[in-house]
């Protein structure tokens, strides 16, 4: 929901992607950088393989990071893209924001409409610039693209915070300001417009209004009870928005979980397959050196075997060899 009055966000909340604290911070920081630069319709696909290398690197907070990386909706990129290739006309054109402030708050209705005016001419001058980037970059943008960006620049004029997202290059989501900027100040005195000298009047009885003067009562309240229509409409879309994109974001949210324990799931299973491939690879090579022993016990066995039947044989022809002569012997 938006958090103050006027401000409404027609895509999902902005997670302008700084990085966090430490080494994985300027690693996420390189990554977003990066990821921010693409086409919108490749986005998705340029974060889950740079999400993929993360993990394969052994990065798995860097890679969940990465994965919570929001793709920009068209408008945003088109302020992305001011960011990055026309920095100084955009903060040209957001350095407004100090004298429409202080005119909204002095009520200075002469600046206030003069700077209203360069306001109007620079946000739809930035806007057509917009979109030749974009024709340049490949991904022609829609009118209705288009006035959706002179909305984010109208919300950057009137909130600091969204000022800011839209500078970093990083903005994902479509914003936009229906109110009247800064709050007035409550001790200040309309300035009066300069008018030129005039002759002075003479005096003149007035006895009734004019006579137009009910007919001109009558189409001012016409005008009130149009306007007010037309306010309860734009709050009843407003809301409606606000509605859809509360169940979008809860539905993302979802399944974003549901996909990290799908991916923790994944990265336990292969944790799990990869030690109990090196388990077999030890047993594999602990068999194979039992086989090595193996055989060379059983060349042992039968070296050995061959050797004490030549030492029977051998004793066996010297026992023959006793008996005859002792044959001999007792002949005598």
């Amino acid at each position: 929901m938006p958090d103050e009055p006027g401000l409404t966000v027609d895509s999902e909340p902005a997670d302008v992607s700084a990085g966090t604290a430490g080494s994985g911070g300027t690693a996420l920081d390189a990554v977003a950088e990066e990821l921010y630069g693409v086409l919108p319709d490749e986005f998705v696909a340029e974060r889950d393989a740079a999400a993929a290398r993360a993990r394969e690197s052994g990065e798995r907070e860097l890679a969940k990071a990465i994965g919570r990386l929001r793709r920009p909706t068209r408008a945003a990129w088109l302020a992305n893209l001011l960011a990055r290739h026309r920095r100084e006309q955009l903060d040209g054109l957001l350095g407004l924001a100090t004298g429409l402030a202080d005119a909204q708050r002095t009520l200075d209705g002469a600046a206030l409409r003069r700077l209203s005016s360069t306001r109007h001419q620079l946000v739809a001058a930035m806007a057509r610039e917009a979109g030749r980037l974009a024709m340049e970059a490949g991904d022609p943008a829609a009118e209705s693209v288009l006035r959706d960006l002179q909305g984010i620049l109208e919300a950057a004029l009137a909130r600091p915070d969204i000022a800011a997202q839209v500078r970093s290059g990083r903005l994902t989501r479509t914003v936009s300001y229906t109110g009247f900027g800064p709050d007035a100040d409550p001790d200040a005195r309309p300035v009066p417009a300069p008018r030129a000298d005039a002759p002075p009047l003479r005096a003149v009885r007035v006895d009734a209004e004019p006579a137009g003067a009910e007919h001109a009562d009558r189409e001012r309240a016409q005008q009130e009870r149009a306007q007010q229509e037309t306010a309860q409409r734009e709050r009843a879309e407003r809301e409606r928005r606000e509605r859809a994109l509360a169940e979008a974001e809860a539905e993302e949210e979802a399944a974003r979980e549901q996909q990290q324990a799908a991916e923790d799931a994944r990265d336990a299973a292969l944790e799990e397959r990869d030690a109990a491939r090196d388990r077999v690879a030890e047993l594999t090579a602990e068999l194979e050196a039992a086989r090595d022993r193996d055989r060379a016990a059983a060349a042992a066995a039968r070296e050995a075997d061959a050797t004490a039947k030549a030492a029977a044989r051998a004793a066996g022809a010297a026992a023959a060899r006793t008996t005859r002569a002792r044959a001999r012997l007792d002949e005598d």
